[in-house]
């Protein structure tokens, strides 16, 4: 088993320096604030203006600690990954499989994953359902189930691509039914993104960026190429494989946690603001969520494909290993995550 440091995550308008081994983080260049072991990092995460020298970038870079930017907004600037991880011969044929029928049945995979998982979380909104909602909910959880059965017979990566739109579509279309709050400010009312239209979306899309990073680094940790995807197509400057395996984990990881802080009001429309069209998280309630991200991926859950509890950070790096074990040749099939609660 392989050991997971600390993310960091450094707010906006901070000095970044790495001196003996330890990151040093401060509001300018002479006082500084907050000293932590660099051992402990395995990835930091930075959020708008940072300033940071150049031996710190060395230093990333040498000990392979993936370095991402994020905006304010929630909208990913890039990586900074340093040294390649892994074995050309890997990445030669992680190339050679986007061109090969195999694809299809990983793509399927991703797809059967997430389509799973979301039927899960419904399943899981249906205990404190009144009747009208459970009838909803439970009208889209038979409309999932005909969709996996579609599935299995899907031959190509563009039907399956299909199926896994009409899921999506079906899923979203009850996530306000799942919400039990009074607050309209605090309504789904429909996905959108770039930008989100609404609060909620926005908190969405803010945390789907940063399990996006997560399984960009879980990638790269194996070897693999985290911008060369199957289901995503090839776009500059998109993680699309890392974004291949976060569909997996939208429903149970990201739409689990934020519909929980809703419901428990820990999140609420005074803790967002608006600028233009964009919208974002006060800083406090950047931090806050932050912790309680943090503290949620720190809980322990059933990994079923190895039938053994494992805190739930790791979960991301099982799945990318088990990836990189198909494309090298080592297993036939890669076998979805699926959720059970």
């Amino acid at each position: 088993m392989f050991t997971l440091n600390k993310i960091l995550y450094v707010s906006s308008d901070s000095y970044i320096h790495c001196e003996h081994d330890t990151f040093m983080i401060s509001s300018d260049q002479d006082e500084t604030k907050i000293r932590i072991p660099a051992s402990i990092i395995q990835q930091i995460i930075i959020f708008g203006n940072a300033t940071v020298t150049a031996y710190f970038v060395n230093y990333c870079s040498e000990h392979k600690i993936l370095v991402s930017y994020v905006s304010l907004f929630g909208k990913y600037y890039g990586s900074l990954q340093g040294i390649q991880v892994g074995n050309v011969l890997l990445r030669h044929q992680q190339h050679l499989l986007y061109e090969q029928d195999k694809k299809a049945e990983i793509v399927k995979n991703f797809v059967l994953g997430k389509l799973v998982n979301e039927v899960e979380q419904l399943k899981s909104a249906l205990v404190n359902a009144d009747a009208a909602d459970a009838e909803a909910l439970n009208h889209v959880i038979s409309n999932m189930a005909s969709l996996v059965a579609k599935l299995k017979d899907a031959a190509d990566v563009d039907t399956i691509r299909g199926i896994e739109g009409q899921g999506s579509s079906e899923y979203f279309s009850v996530f306000d039914r799942m919400l039990k709050v009074h607050d309209s400010a605090m309504k789904f009312e429909k996905r959108s993104k770039h930008p989100p239209e609404n609060n909620c979306n926005a908190v969405l899309s803010f945390l789907y960026t940063l399990l996006t990073l997560n399984c960009a680094s879980a990638l790269q940790t194996f070897g693999l190429d985290p911008y060369l995807g199957y289901l995503h197509t090839m776009q500059p400057g998109r993680l699309s494989l890392a974004c291949d395996l976060v569909e997996e984990f939208r429903a149970c990881f990201v739409d689990h946690f934020v519909i929980t802080m809703i419901n428990r009001k820990q999140i609420q429309s005074k803790d967002f603001e608006r600028f233009g069209e964009q919208i974002k998280l006060k800083d406090e309630a950047r931090k806050k969520i932050l912790k309680l991200w943090q503290d949620s991926l720190e809980e322990k859950e059933l990994y079923p494909i190895e039938n053994k509890y494992y805190a739930k950070k790791y979960f991301v790096y099982l799945q990318a290993q088990l990836l990189a074990q198909v494309i090298r040749g080592d297993i036939m099939d890669y076998p979805p995550y699926c959720w059970r609660l």
